[in-house]
């Protein structure tokens, strides 16, 4: 078929111009069937087919592994005005992208296009030129495309017969492609004897380094490329260069290696395969062409490629753990081959890298190991088992018979002041009113609260009675007395009777004395009494700061106010909090004797207590409890509603001055009443009593205790 580019052509001259495209056509033809580069081929298939169709500009367009458009040669393409604003560029990228999904010879007249529905800009020419596109089709698939601008004066029954040219240059295009695609099975044909080789050197170990320096040294060698080199990213970190052919050591401060290490992290992040083979691919993603221009600018690389290695293995949506990078300085002509064996390569050292870093991140595989040699000196798994099962056994043993271990009595307490007292009712009584708040500080004799009792008032009107009663009688006997000398032995009678009333009425006045100071009572108001705060020892004296109390109880005023009270009814608790701490702790019985023997086995000296507050639990604290601050009974816990074990109270010390300062309990924690957990120190014993005791006088006292 040799279409000709004009109608207007006749006679010799129409034969002469159809032996020039034939063989034109010629031409082309043995040279798709050649072994010339990409570039020279299109160049010279361009060229002719220009001059066949007299047209001012063209472009051959081929589509990379990612699916988009890359210029293979162009002629004027400046000329056609692309460039001359947003809309017209626009228009003819939306115009390739419809001729590549629907490959069809077409062609479409200046200043013309389609309006698209959903808004975004139209697919169309703009230009003042006549446009012709031809897909190249390989494989039933558009890997290319001709595009041909031609000058609009041209008639419209010759666009047929351009179309008809551009479809057989096409087709011609696809030959050589196809060509090329066979060439490079030869040349991966020619790589089978050295890759198995490559296969058995990368497998042989599970070392990520040995196996990225045998990928990178032996894959140089098989590629036939100037450099090679391995980047693996761990999980949870960044990746790194782990290996360049022909270097001993990666030298990973250096700048070119540093931007190789970024250029591999965005192409790994990206996932898809890098080639740059001179000229910019403005399609990638913005952080893959940063990262590329990076480097480029660092390197001499005229051919680079960055191949992700994803191994079956690795689901989820996370990245591949490796990738290749190969560069050539010189590339050849043609660089397929090259790019081909690098997914030969790639293939077999994908699961080659993906086992070894799974190796890797095997925890304690340092010590698993040598435990797997061992396992197979011993006869096998089963008795391995065993060996380390008695092994650990008896090493237990060992450590719960021979090593020291702390025995640590637990209880429970809390915090009061060294001097503290109840305050009880002196008599039964109805309590009015209270003159203290909560946490009040009073002086000594202070008066805390008002009580009323009918019996008191009762008694008191009894006691006025008497006196009153003895005055009168007193003053009677007198009256007799000094009437005159007329009954001398009345009179004397008279003055025994004033003497005995006398001592009467002064008895009856100092027990009604001894009545308002024993109950507190209140002389103005019969039948009310007090109750006052205690006088501090001769001691409290000494070792307290400020004499005065304060009220410790919170809720008196709520629970006793309007109630009747008897004698052993404790009403308020006051305390000295200007003076010494103490724990009041509650040692359950059956540690008691664990306690005592501590003492004994310490020579009667003091025991260590550590301790924890309630309300601070992240901090430790010290005390220090003496033999004699241990009570001789063990009685009953009164906070507990149900049946408890009796329980032995004890007063740790928590200021002495051997306590270390780190330990001492701070004067701002000291609050009354706040709950402590203790752990008395009972001295070293085996680790398996100190731990176990509990159980060990547990089997003693239900099973040992009876035989």
């Amino acid at each position: 078929m040799s279409p000709a580019p004009s109608t207007q052509i006749n006679g010799p001259d129409l034969e002469q111009e159809r032996r020039r495209i034939a063989t034109r056509l010629e031409e082309i033809a043995r040279l798709s069937e050649s072994n010339v580069p990409a570039g020279v081929f299109f160049s010279e298939m361009l060229k002719r087919l220009l001059e066949t169709l007299a047209a001012p500009a063209g472009v051959v367009w081929a589509r990379t592994p990612q699916g988009n458009l890359q210029m293979q040669y162009q002629i004027n393409l400046k000329e056609i005005g692309l460039d001359q604003n947003e809309e017209v560029r626009a228009s003819h990228e939306e115009l390739l992208r419809q001729a590549v999904t629907q490959p069809r010879p077409f062609h479409m007249p200046p200043r013309s296009g389609v309006q698209r529905e959903d808004g975004k800009a139209q697919a169309g020419n703009l230009t003042n030129y006549l446009l012709l596109i031809a897909p190249i089709i390989v494989n039933q698939q558009c890997a290319g495309l001709i595009e041909i601008w031609q000058n609009a004066n041209r008639p419209p029954q010759a666009i047929t017969g351009y179309l008809q040219f551009m479809t057989y240059m096409a087709e011609l295009s696809s030959r050589y492609q196809r060509n090329q695609v066979m060439g490079q099975l030869t040349g991966q044909q020619q790589v089978w004897t050295q890759l198995e080789n490559f296969a058995r050197l990368v497998h042989a170990s599970l070392h990520p380094t040995e196996v990225a320096y045998q990928v990178a040294n032996e894959g140089r060698r098989l590629v036939e490329c100037d450099r090679m080199s391995v980047a693996i990213r761990q999980y949870g970190s960044k990746g790194h260069i782990e290996a360049v052919s022909g270097a001993d050591v990666v030298e990973r401060r250096s700048n070119l290696i540093r931007l190789m290490r970024k250029l591999s992290e965005e192409v790994i992040k990206w996932g898809e395969k890098l080639i740059f083979s001179g000229t910019r691919d403005d399609s990638l993603p913005p952080r893959v062409l940063t990262a590329l221009d990076h480097y480029l600018a660092e390197s001499n690389s005229k051919l680079l490629v960055v191949q992700p290695l994803r191994d079956d293995r690795e689901t989820g949506k996370r990245p591949p753990r490796s990738a290749l990078v190969m560069e050539c300085f010189e590339p050849p002509a043609e660089p397929q081959q090259l790019i081909a064996r690098l997914d030969v390569v790639a293939r077999h050292a994908t699961p080659a890298l993906y086992n070894a870093v799974e190796h890797r991140r095997i925890p304690g595989r340092w010590v698993w190991q040598p435990l797997a040699k061992l396992q197979d000196g011993i006869g096998g798994k089963a008795k391995a088992i065993t060996a380390v099962v008695v092994g650990l056994l008896s090493f237990l043993v060992a450590m719960l018979f021979l090593v020291p271990y702390e025995l640590e009595m637990d209880s429970t307490g809390k915090l009061v002041p060294w001097a503290r007292r109840v305050v009880y009712a002196p008599s039964p009584g109805q309590v009015m009113e209270f003159k203290v708040e909560p946490a009040m500080d009073v002086p000594e004799k202070s008066e805390l609260a008002v009580l009323f009792s009918t019996d008191l008032f009762q008694k008191y009107f009894e006691l006025q009675a008497q006196i009153e009663g003895a005055r009168l009688e007193r003053g009677a006997a007198d009256l007799i007395r000094n009437r005159g000398p007329g009954n001398k032995d009345q009179g004397r009678e008279a003055a025994g009777d004033e003497g005995l009333k006398r001592d009467i009425e002064k008895r009856k006045a100092r027990e009604l004395e001894e009545f308002i100071d024993r109950n507190n009572a209140n002389p103005d108001k019969p039948g009310e009494y007090f109750l006052r705060a205690p006088d501090f020892t001769a001691e409290e004296k000494m070792r307290v700061g400020k004499l005065e109390w304060t009220v410790l109880t919170g809720n008196f005023n709520d629970e006793w106010r309007g109630r009747m009270a008897k004698p052993s009814d404790p009403i308020l608790k006051l305390g000295a909090k200007d003076g010494p701490w103490e724990i009041e702790l509650r040692i359950p019985q059956k540690h008691i004797s664990q306690v005592l023997k501590a003492f004994e086995y310490n020579g009667g000296e003091a025991l260590d207590v550590n301790f924890i507050l309630r309300s601070e639990p992240s901090r430790k604290y010290r005390g220090i409890l003496k033999r004699d601050k241990i009570a001789s009974e063990a009685i009953p816990n009164r906070d507990e509603k149900d049946e408890s074990e009796p329980e032995v109270i004890a007063y740790v010390t928590i200021d002495d001055a051997s306590i270390d300062l780190n330990y001492r309990l701070p004067l701002g924690a000291l609050t009354s009443g706040t709950e402590v957990r203790a752990k008395v120190r009972c001295g070293k014993h085996s680790m398996g009593y100190s731990l176990f005791y509990g159980v060990w006088e547990f089997l003693y006292e239900k099973v040992v205790f009876f035989f």
